[in-house]
C-alpha cells in the first residue's frame, strides 16, 4: 500500500504546516498518537522517487526532532523556551522534504 502523496499546490503546503501547528498546539493524547500524526505529515509531503533515501533521511530527522519536542512538552510544559528552536527544526526538515519532492517533479 502506497501511503505517499505528492504535494500538489501551495494549499497542500499550507495544509501540512497548518496540521503541524495544530498538532503541536493540540498536545496529542500520547507520544504514539503524535508520532502517527507526524508520520502522516511526512507522507503528505513525499512522493515516490528514486531519491527516497534522501527523503526518508529528512523525514527521520523531522521525526527525531518532533519526538524530542513532544518529550520536552511532556516534561517541561508548553512554555519551555527551547520549543521555539525545536519547532524551527521541525519546520526546516519538513521544508527539506517538500523541496526534495518539488525538485524531482521538474
Amino acid at each position: 500500500m502506497n501511503m505517499i502523496a505528492p504535494i500538489r499546490s501551495a494549499d497542500a503546503r499550507e495544509s501540512v504546516f497548518g496540521r503541524l501547528h495544530t498538532l503541536i498546539a493540540g498536545r496529542p493524547a500520547s507520544p504514539d498518537a503524535a508520532r502517527a500524526e507526524a508520520r502522516q505529515l511526512i507522507s503528505m509531503a513525499m512522493t515516490d522517487t528514486w531519491q527516497a533515501d534522501s527523503l526518508w533521511g529528512a523525514a527521520d530527522a523531522f521525526h527525531a526532532h518532533f519526538d524530542f519536542m513532544m518529550q520536552t512538552i511532556e516534561i517541561n510544559g508548553a512554555d519551555d523556551p527551547n520549543l521555539r528552536t525545536l519547532r524551527t527544526k521541525c519546520r526546516f526538515y519538513l521544508e527539506e522534504v517538500e523541496a526534495l519532492c518539488r525538485s524531482m517533479s521538474h
